[in-house]
């Protein structure tokens, strides 16, 4: 991915997205554009993955030796762009107008949104959307994903048959990670050069792991509809194994946000732990916290007891998973919906 030059040049700037390979290369580009190989020792900080924006003023206050620029990374940003409105007013002085010299990049790992009360909605970063600062990296749609295959395609050298970047788009979705690494799959395979429909079925078949992570993320987000498509798929591809598997996503979850309620009063590593994360996982918990302060204790309950229920129908209580799957996709978007 080339990323844009007017973002490039953004001495402020913002990349959001769940595209992981386009983000780690267009943050690699942005910093090649003002870091000096022989300073970035002593110019170039990156925060840490939990950095409180006192860390992130602190790090832009430091003076670069001899004049040089002081450059700042923030790998993950996401949780300092929740609450726009609760933007400290010393942070918002810097991010509309930085002493010069001052260079701040924040990544985000997942898309945000330009709604009203969204990050990208509210100053200073609606301003940063119309002055090229912001550039996203995330989930493509409709047009944009077949487009992304036959050009993906042509940097392997491979030939797509007609149809065939839709049935990738259908099989796929529209994350360009899982796109990318499909047709590394598919490029092994393709001996001739040529990609058919029959040689994409051979790749994507009880591709069970990335249906999973597919359902998981369209329901995490309140998607009703790609949360079903995506059930719809992962139980086409595999009917035996994709209902536990997908339900053992769901318990995993939900089991988190039962951890946490059982948790309140812990704090940093300690948290973390009891809720089931991992050290860098840390981000991960005001996610957790919303659907809790959501749900409360009680619709928390209610909730694991529907995965409880689901998991004795599909283990032979019931004629088929299809039913008790759709019913719980929609009760898990209901839960993970922001409002």
């Amino acid at each position: 991915m080339n990323a844009p030059a007017a973002w490039l040049k953004a001495d402020l700037a913002l990349i959001h997205g769940e595209d992981a390979d386009a983000r780690r290369a267009a943050v690699e580009a942005w910093k090649l554009e003002r870091v000096d190989p022989e300073w970035e020792e002593f110019s170039l900080s990156v925060c840490s993955e939990s950095a409180p924006w006192g860390e992130v003023v602190s790090a832009l206050s430091e003076a670069g030796p001899m004049g040089v620029d002081r450059v700042v990374i923030v790998p993950q940003a996401d949780h300092l762009l929740q609450k726009p409105k609760d933007l400290p007013a010393a942070v918002k002085g810097w991010l509309t107008s930085p002493p010069p010299g001052t260079h701040l990049l924040l990544v985000a790992r997942n898309a945000l949104s330009a709604g009203s009360g969204k990050p990208l909605g509210a100053k200073p970063f609606s301003d940063w959307m119309k002055e090229g600062r912001v550039l996203k990296v995330g989930v493509l749609e409709g047009e944009d994903i077949r487009a992304f295959v036959e050009q993906e395609a042509l940097r392997l050298g491979l030939r797509c048959d007609e149809g065939v970047a839709a049935l990738l788009a259908a099989r796929i979705g529209g994350h360009p990670g899982l796109l990318r690494r499909t047709l590394e799959v598919v490029d092994l395979l393709a001996e001739d050069r040529r990609i058919s429909s029959v040689l994409v079925a051979q790749a994507t078949f009880r591709m069970a792991e990335q249906s999973a992570f597919a359902w998981s993320l369209a329901w995490q987000k309140g998607q009703v509809d790609r949360a079903l498509e995506a059930l719809r798929q992962a139980l086409e591809d595999d009917p035996g194994g994709a209902p536990l598997l997908l339900l053992g996503q769901a318990r995993r979850e939900v089991d988190r946000v039962c951890n946490l309620s059982e948790a309140q009063g812990l704090k940093g590593a300690a948290l973390s732990a009891a809720v089931g994360l991992g050290p860098r996982q840390d981000w991960l918990l005001a996610g957790y916290q919303r659907v809790f302060d959501k749900l409360r204790q009680e619709g928390v309950r209610r909730l694991l007891a529907r995965i409880c229920e689901a998991d004795r129908d599909i283990k032979g209580q019931a004629l088929g998973p299809i039913g008790t799957l759709t019913e719980l996709t929609v009760g898990l978007c209901r839960a993970w919906a922001v409002r």
